[in-house]
């Protein structure tokens, strides 16, 4: 148990201390995520987006103190693809990258922890009638899995701790699991994840968060929460001779229980997208924390209901994991996933003035943000001065007509105009 411990301690060390001055240097180089550049932002103030680079860092620093090759053979190809995948999620979120470059290096990525260092799946558990599968399907297969997490866990990471909300649970979920296997390897990777993830939540976690996670953090994550899968769906296999009862007796499905909120959200928006004729990679703001968002939540509010509802799906298929085969629990993990999206659905309808409401005044908000940032970054009082004149009638030049409408825009007109005394003061 120390051999897990002292790793999860000083990943979450490492990442603590190092997040100041990650936040003060990316604010000295203009290193932030500017919500004036485009209008799906949510948030209203610049923030550094490299939180990716203090939990990468102090997963990579904590993991290769402790693990060596008896632990976790092939380590290096690991932590070479990890190295990849880093670098192209932080060149990211420095230089947009075109998204089929991107794709081109996750399956680069991807092919070399499936070929090199043979972390694959190598069984379907009778899902769709199949067993045991052949290396090209599984070379394939596995790939496409890969690339798909590292993408899914990129896509919920739109609200403050949500992406770190979820990765820190199914962390040590499975650092848990694979303790009990006696997999000291495999556990000191998820801990010191799990580590260096508390560290980042301490500043990501909060209304107004100091820090993100950029796609760097976003990429790394999905990668070692990946191959984290891949092992425990093996480990876990049944077999006759050197495993014929294992703890987890439906390890597919149990995986996909850890990390349905990804999953789903991610096929919810990508068949969304392309039903109304767009590019499934187009950005928008379809997604669950969104949805949450629009009914009136704060960001925490709405991460806490997405963990929360994760954190029952996984209960729920632990808990009867024993009594039904693979594919049937896959079947009810689908099912219980989609009964959460009708309640919310069901919630939105009967709400969908409030809904009206709220959307409309946030859209005040950004476009008063977004002049008077132009005009603070002028640094000409005269300019301010004239904005704040203008600021103050921005409810009415809106030709808002609902009484709540009216209230909802002046409180988000007097947020701004709060912000801007203290930037002039």
């Amino acid at each position: 148990m120390l051999t897990s411990l002292l790793p999860f301690s000083l990943a979450f060390l490492t990442a603590l201390i190092a997040i100041p001055a990650i936040i003060k240097i990316a604010y000295s180089k203009r290193l932030v995520d500017d919500p004036s550049l485009e209008s799906r932002k949510i948030h209203k103030h610049s923030v550094p987006n490299l939180g990716g680079v203090a939990v990468f860092s102090a997963f990579a620093l904590i993991s290769c103190l402790f693990v060596n090759d008896n632990m976790l053979p092939k380590a290096n190809f690991i932590f070479a693809a990890g190295i990849i995948i880093f670098t192209i999620g932080l060149k990211d979120d420095l230089v947009a990258l075109d998204p089929y470059k991107k794709f081109v290096a996750q399956f680069i990525t991807a092919f070399i922890v499936v070929y090199f260092a043979d972390i694959r799946f190598t069984n379907f558990y009778g899902v769709m009638g199949i067993h045991e599968i052949g290396p090209i399907l599984s070379y394939t297969f596995t790939s496409f899995v890969v690339v798909f997490i590292i993408n899914a866990f990129n896509l919920i990471d739109g609200i403050n701790g949500l992406l770190g909300s979820i990765s820190l649970f199914v962390s040590l979920i499975y650092g848990a699991l694979f303790y009990f296997v006696d997999e000291q390897g495999l556990c000191i990777l998820s801990f010191s994840l799990a580590g260096a993830i508390l560290g980042f939540l301490k500043y990501n976690m909060r209304k107004r968060a100091r820090i993100f996670m950029g796609d760097a953090g976003a990429y790394s994550i999905g990668f070692i929460v990946a191959i984290l899968t891949i092992r425990f769906v093996e480990i876990y296999k049944f077999d006759a001779v050197t495993n014929p009862a294992p703890w987890v007796h439906a390890a597919p499905a149990v995986a996909i229980a850890l990390l349905i909120m990804p999953i789903f959200d991610t096929f919810r928006v990508f068949t969304l997208r392309v039903l109304r004729g767009k590019s499934p990679f187009m950005a928008d703001r379809n997604h669950l924390h969104h949805r949450l968002l629009d009914l009136g939540l704060t960001h925490l509010q709405a991460s806490g209901i997405i963990v929360t509802a994760n954190i029952m799906i996984v209960s729920l298929a632990l808990s009867i994991q024993h009594q039904m085969q693979t594919a049937e629990l896959m079947m009810l993990i689908l099912l219980a996933t989609v009964f959460f999206n009708m309640m919310l659905w069901i919630y939105e309808v009967r709400n969908v003035n409030r809904i009206h409401v709220i959307q409309r005044a946030r859209a005040i908000a950004v476009k008063s943000s977004r002049r008077l940032s132009s005009d603070l970054e002028k640094v000409n009082n005269t300019s301010i001065d004239s904005s704040l004149a203008e600021v103050r009638v921005l409810a009415t030049k809106e030709q808002l007509h609902h009484p709540k409408e009216i209230e909802a825009a002046k409180r988000f007109t007097q947020e701004v105009l709060e912000n801007l005394e203290k930037s002039k003061n």
